[in-house]
């Protein structure tokens, strides 16, 4: 039981070892390119998803991890769509539906560093890269400024953002469908517009504008606002499916692993079954019995033997037994024949056991006495008791 308690001991410090570093360990910003409207990092979109109804006070903003082609029932001619990602390359079907929507009245805002598959071919559009392509490819400056072109905004103002941040622009477009709504510094074309029917569709080449870091820094909130103006006043579908795709967990556990208490809780349950398995595998010793030794029965079967000899006053028997059993021990240790019991065995028992000479003359003659009567008396048997017992004391 000691050894569990110090074990139950241990996980339970290493589950508050882990918790307290949870708890309090240091904030720290990731800079991984999410998009996600749940994410606060610098290049999620959390404050873009939290500005958006704003944009829309007669619509509802719904995010959505579908494909066009599931959308497209939702959407209808008279919705919003907004997708950003880093690329957006749409397979026929999707772009197909896209179009389709566009076209019966539908408005789309797409955000994406390239543009590829049928869209793009459809559309006569390309993407560059401002740092290998143009007059001002490698020029030293960390600072780029986006400026609207279109006359119904301020043309003047200007958006700062991080160069390698905004590099990509239109280097191809069909100046017959298109029309030029922002460029960057080096007056290349980053969102266009392009009317497909009864809908508008708009093309942006630069998706960091969106990001939380970029989006609450001086005034580049209103050009994000003045890019959606171009949508409808209704309801507006997001999907962030072509940047995150399904971002769905496909074990039943999904609920638990997607919120983070609970996922940390399981967590923790699992590494201490994990400690408790690897503990409780070891081989535990039984619990050894107690074997009461066995009992002398000797001593108290002589003594019922004795007691029965005694009360039918059989004297000379029990002194007899008692004179056996001193000359076999005077055999058996000190190898003195008992034969003839005379002088020269008196003197070679003295020698040999070291009793009084008196003492030992006295057992000898006793003995020599009682083996040569028919019954003795109880004192006789008394003295020779006394005798064997000064005997053995001397050994």
């Amino acid at each position: 039981m000691t050894r569990d308690k110090k074990y139950i001991f241990y996980l339970v410090a290493l589950m508050v070892l882990l918790m307290s570093i949870f708890l309090f360990r240091t904030s720290q910003y990731d800079w991984s390119v999410t998009y996600s409207h749940e994410d606060k990092n610098p290049f999620g979109t959390y404050a873009f998803s939290q500005l958006l109804p704003s944009y829309f006070s007669d619509g509802t903003v719904i995010n959505s991890k579908k494909t066009i082609y599931e959308l497209k029932d939702s959407i209808g001619f008279d919705k919003n769509l907004l997708i950003i990602a880093t690329r957006f390359s749409p397979d026929k079907e999707d772009t197909k539906i896209l179009l389709s929507l566009v076209e019966s009245g539908a408005n789309a805002i797409i955000s994406a560093d390239r543009f590829g598959g049928v869209l793009a071919d459809t559309l006569g559009i390309q993407i560059a890269d401002s740092f290998f392509k143009g007059e001002n490819a490698f020029q030293p400056g960390d600072s780029a400024a986006i400026h609207l072109v279109n006359n119904s905004f301020d043309t003047v103002q200007h958006y700062l953002f991080r160069r390698g941040n905004i590099p990509n622009f239109f280097s191809s477009i069909d100046s017959v469908k298109a029309t030029v709504i922002a460029r960057n510094d080096y007056h290349q074309p980053v969102t266009i517009r392009v009317e497909l029917g009864k809908g508008i569709l708009l093309l942006n080449s630069t998706p960091m504008i969106f990001t939380n870091i970029y989006l609450l820094n001086n005034k580049n909130h209103e050009l994000v606002g003045n890019t959606l103006s171009f949508l409808k006043n209704k309801n507006l579908y997001r999907t962030e499916y072509y940047h995150l795709g399904r971002m769905e967990v496909s074990t039943p556990l999904r609920f638990i692993l997607t919120t983070e208490p609970l996922r940390w809780a399981y967590y923790v349950t699992l590494i201490s079954l994990l400690f408790f398995m690897v503990f409780e595998a070891k081989r535990k010793q039984r619990i050894i019995p107690v074997i009461k030794p066995l009992a002398n029965s000797t001593l108290e079967f002589v003594s019922t033997i004795g007691n029965l000899y005694y009360q039918r006053g059989d004297h000379k028997n029990i002194a007899e037994k008692k004179i056996q059993f001193f000359f076999e021990y005077i055999h058996s240790h000190y190898r003195i024949p008992v034969i003839q019991r005379d002088d020269t065995f008196i003197n070679t028992l003295i020698k040999k056991t070291g009793m009084e000479p008196a003492t030992c003359r006295q057992l000898v003659l006793l003995i020599n006495k009682i083996a040569g009567s028919e019954k003795i008396s109880k004192d006789e048997l008394i003295a020779l008791s006394a005798l064997l017992d000064e005997f053995q004391f001397r050994m």
